[in-house]
């Protein structure tokens, strides 16, 4: 029973982020579909509510698992515009490599900054001991508290 409360209250969360965003993109103009923005929307959810996390991944689960089923009414419009596609390939082909190189590069700089700055504080934290400088250690405080 509380299986199925939290993939109903997941897939409300969901729903409730795609419908907000497509209700938010439509009536003030926003620049990105309604999809993206619920997703941005489902983001700072889960950013926020982190508690949230198991219940959308318990809805989404069976969405992903089947995904490719998804997918084939869009291959299959696809194929309504093949002669357009033909006719604009080269074009689409270099915005296709462009893009990915774009993205590529600053999903690298990014990944760069954050582990330099995770090596960074590594560096800062002290390095622990091993046993035996504990151990000498602990003789000379013992050797010093006996003179007291």
């Amino acid at each position: 029973m509380a299986g199925t409360r939290n993939w109903i209250t997941g897939a409300t969360l969901v729903l409730g982020c795609y419908y907000l965003g497509t209700w938010l993109s439509s009536s003030t103009g926003l620049p990105l579909p309604g999809a993206l923005t619920g997703l941005l929307i489902l983001l700072a959810v889960l950013f926020i509510v982190p508690t949230a996390e198991p219940l959308v991944a318990r809805a989404a689960s069976p969405l992903l698992r089947h995904m490719s089923v998804l997918f084939v009414p869009a291959v299959l419009g696809v194929s309504a515009y093949w002669s357009e596609i033909a006719q604009n390939g080269w074009a689409i082909g270099i915005a296709i490599i462009i893009t990915t190189c774009i993205s590529l590069g600053i999903s690298a700089k990014i990944a760069e900054k954050l582990l330099s700055s995770r090596h960074a504080h590594l560096s800062q934290v002290p390095a622990k001991k091993d046993a035996a400088e504990q151990v000498t250690e602990q003789r000379e405080v013992k050797k010093g508290s006996d003179n007291d």
